[in-house]
């Protein structure tokens, strides 16, 4: 291929400083990406073209024709070099399949690199100072030895074995890196091949080994850079591209600053805002864009950006030239070492939401004092959890405060009346159910005084799940313990006797029909009493009527102490009485207890200015009967028999005939 020597020699340096300066970059790239997410298989390769590069000089220096590197250069020490940097490069694919890609720690890298150089300094020291123990590779005038050629067969099948294995491992995991060097490994068998046909070092298969050795280099440093540099950098851009399309597509306005307060950039809804393309922003403060009043007050003028996260509200002049509020949270972005790089804003638009909570905040306002004129407490109740709220007012109508109440169902069904259960239930219960529109009830809850205090409680589900199920319902309670109270005066007024207290006829005759129902129901007996005071008329005649008003009240007050509870005692009118007596044994039981009665009334005369003022009545019994047709027909045989009781001389008793014997003598009890 060349005349002479010293005609390949420059071609041959400058081939091999080539492959010299790649190893020597993919060894610079590969231990800067030794902290990445691979950062295990750049480190092992970075290492490896270390060793290869040190060893390719060495080969290099050892050229014929070289000057002389401690010993005389020459075919035979060249090519020791080669093949021991060749070897290694085999040895280094191989072992790449096998190295995982994640990071090392950093003793590991660096006892790579020790070892790395460890390694290339025993080989120039064997192949420096020991050659003469090596194997002979090249005989001048016959070329490479069968053992040079041996040996260069098998660092090609190692290529071989390499990139197979480095292909498949690709093809697997998508690693298209693994595939140039795949190839690499194979251009370097091939380079293998033509070093083992040369017969001097200055002919065509020398200089083509060199030649592919080159082409592998690029390869190797292409699958490296590829990997290390390029798809990251391809990677972030895409992550950059997306974030960015998040960023302009979120209706924020967001800005980023450096450390110094000038804008690194910003997104559409910040730019739209103040009206500035993001390239006027960039590279600008504040104050050169918008004037000096817009540093915030709470900022010191030697901190640009903040150094913790801050939020704050502030109104801003849009492009439109209106007013507009935002609510703006600052913070700030450092280094993986801490150092503070700058801030972001994130600054919301809140004029909108603080008008409709401003609105909502007067609604709310006015509704109270709407609640509290009309003394209303109001709870809400979570069906789901049980948690129920009550409002001030709800708790001071029960004397307490409501920070002192639990919040939760059980806290009311405490203070409800044990007797107003089924009230409630009998509402609440198809209510939740959704059969009623809305809830009402009236019942009672315990003061923290310890009386009872009446409420009427209205409300109503808010919210259902799909199933129709209740989630919330929000009501008022309102105290009605005064018109309750009034009710029950009025019904009192309504129902009973002013002068003696007792019971009315009136409500007298609705009790003597209500028992009549039961009469006829279950078949018990009953009998009713008619009381009449004897000569009443000459007692008011003789001694007035405050006399006579203090003779019915004696007399209402020592029958009411002997009857038992469950009869029921009434002023029909003037001196006239009854007693209704449920659950008799028959009518001789009834008998007996009027003349208990008269008895008693004969022997307690009542005291009138100290003076004792005997009286006696007359009574006539009638015995409840299931045809009757109400009060009257009951009340009109009870009447003839008082009526007989007056006839046959006064203090006495007299029962009347069963309804079936009307028409028969009555029966007369005389005092003894």
């Amino acid at each position: 291929m060349f005349s002479a020597l010293e005609d390949y020699l420059a071609l041959h340096t400058t081939l091999e400083f080539f492959s010299i300066a790649v190893s020597a970059m993919v060894f610079a790239l590969g231990w800067n990406l030794r902290r990445s997410a691979s950062g295990g298989a750049f480190t092992w390769l970075a290492v490896v073209a270390l060793a290869v590069a040190l060893i390719d000089l060495l080969h290099l220096l050892s050229y014929e024709g070289m000057p002389t590197l401690v010993t005389p250069s020459g075919p035979e020490k060249a090519i020791n070099f080669w093949l021991a940097g060749r070897l290694l490069t085999a040895l280094g694919l191989l072992g790449l399949v096998f190295v995982r890609p994640q990071p090392w720690r950093a003793a590991s890298a660096v006892t790579a690199l020790l070892l790395a150089l460890a390694l290339s300094a025993a080989v120039a020291w064997l192949g420096l100072f020991h050659a003469d123990r090596l194997p002979r590779t090249f005989v001048p005038g016959e070329g490479v030895t069968g053992f040079k050629v041996a040996v260069e067969y098998g660092i090609t099948l190692l290529y071989a074995v390499a990139a197979v294995l480095l292909l498949r491992t690709a093809i697997r995991q998508g690693r298209g890196a693994l595939v140039w060097l795949a190839a690499a490994a194979w251009v370097l068998g091939l380079t293998g091949l033509f070093f083992t046909l040369y017969m001097s070092v200055t002919d065509v298969h020398n200089l083509l080994g060199h030649v592919f050795k080159v082409v592998a280099s690029v390869m190797f440093y292409k699958a490296v850079f590829a990997a290390g540099v390029r798809e990251p950098n391809a990677a972030l851009e895409r992550e950059r591209a997306l974030l960015r399309t998040m960023i302009d597509a979120v209706p924020d306005l967001i800005a980023f600053k450096d450390a110094r307060g000038a804008y690194l950039g910003c997104n559409r809804a910040f730019s739209a805002c103040y009206n500035l393309p993001e390239e006027r922003l960039v590279g600008k403060t504040d104050a050169e864009l918008f004037g000096a009043g817009m540093r915030l007050p709470a900022e010191p003028e030697d901190a640009p950006v903040v150094t913790r996260l801050e939020r704050h509200e502030e109104w801003v002049e849009g492009a439109d030239g209106s007013m507009r509020l935002l609510d703006t949270l600052r913070i700030p972005f450092r280094a993986s070492d801490g150092e503070l790089l700058g801030e972001i804003g994130v600054s919301r638009d809140f004029t909108e939401r603080r008008r409709v909570r401003d609105q909502i905040a007067e609604r709310e306002k006015r509704l109270m004092m709407a609640l509290q004129g009309a003394s209303l407490g109001v709870w809400d109740w979570d069906i789901p959890s049980g948690r129920m709220l009550f409002s001030p007012l709800w708790a001071s109508m029960l004397g307490r405060r409501v920070e002192d109440l639990p919040p939760d169902i059980a806290t009311w069904e405490a203070l409800v009346h044990p007797d107003d259960w089924g009230d409630i239930q009998a509402a609440l219960e198809p209510h939740l159910r959704g059969e009623t529109d809305s809830y009402t009830a009236e019942y009672r809850l315990r003061h923290a005084g310890g009386h009872w205090v009446w409420v009427m409680d209205a409300g109503r589900v808010l919210e259902r799940d799909d199933d129709g199920k209740p989630l919330r319902a929000v009501g008022v309670h309102q105290d009605i313990s005064e018109r309750k109270s009034m009710e029950a005066s009025l019904l009192h007024l309504a129902t009973s006797d002013p002068l003696t207290g007792l019971w009315n006829r009136r409500h007298f005759t609705e009790v003597v029909n209500g028992e009549l129902g039961r009469v006829r129901r279950h078949g018990v007996q009953a009998g009713l009493m008619l009381l009449d005071l004897d000569h009443f008329k000459r007692i008011n005649d003789t001694r007035g009527h405050a006399a006579g008003d203090e003779v019915l009240r004696h007399f209402a007050g020592i029958v009411s102490r002997h009857l038992r509870e469950a009869d029921v005692f009434a002023r029909l009118g003037g001196e006239e009485f009854a007693v209704l007596l449920p659950c008799v044994d028959d009518a001789a039981g009834a008998v007996r207890a009027a003349e208990r009665v008269r008895d008693l009334i004969a022997s307690t005369p009542a005291i009138v200015d100290d003076v004792p003022l005997p009286f006696s009545v007359s009574i006539g019994v009638a015995m409840l009967d299931a045809d009757d047709a109400g009060f009257d027909a009951v009340f009109t045989r009870a009447d003839e028999a008082l009526y007989e009781a007056k006839r046959g001389g006064r203090n006495r008793t007299v029962l009347s005939a069963p309804k079936e014997e009307a028409g028969s003598a009555l029966e007369s009890t005389e005092p003894a």
